[in-house]
């Protein structure tokens, strides 16, 4: 489990490392977060149901690591219309995104990041009001925040 916290602070490090002024998760670092590997899509289902805002963010790791992209999406789908006080995003190494070329992903792990619905809306609507999202494709944007710009 130690290599994974490790892999998850470099990924921090990473993407909130700004590069031309820019950073491509600006609230990660400040993130008080948790680290679970899921036997299965119950379990995660119920992080995310269960939400106590204990932490800022709960990753969750599937111990079957070749969990592929479709499944992954369906368990991400199934969180986000079970769990009404949470939004659960999926980074997938087969699914990559990138903001301004920079990957974003962990590249390493499939992860369920279970956030607070109401404090993730709320950092949208700020950085909606900064140039932040100038930096995205329609596409990545419609992907991550599931609309249009």
């Amino acid at each position: 489990m130690d290599d994974i916290y490790s892999d998850i602070k470099k990924w921090i490090e990473r993407i909130t490392t700004p590069k031309d002024g820019y950073q491509i998760c600006p609230y990660a670092r400040q993130a008080k977060y948790k680290i679970y590997t899921s036997e299965d899509r119950m379990t995660i289902l119920q992080h995310a149901s269960f939400w106590t805002n204990e932490y800022d963010l709960i990753l969750c790791k599937p111990t079957n690591w070749w969990m592929t992209v479709h499944d992954a999406k369906a368990i991400e789908h199934s969180c986000n219309r079970i769990a009404k006080d949470t939004i659960t995003l999926l980074d997938h190494p087969d699914d990559p995104g990138y903001i301004d070329g920079e990957y974003t992903g962990n590249g390493k792990y499939v992860l369920f990041l279970i956030q607070s619905k109401k404090d993730l809306l709320a950092a949208r609507k700020h950085l909606r009001s900064t140039s932040y999202y100038d930096r995205w494709t329609n596409e990545y944007y419609r992907k991550v925040v599931g609309e249009n710009k």
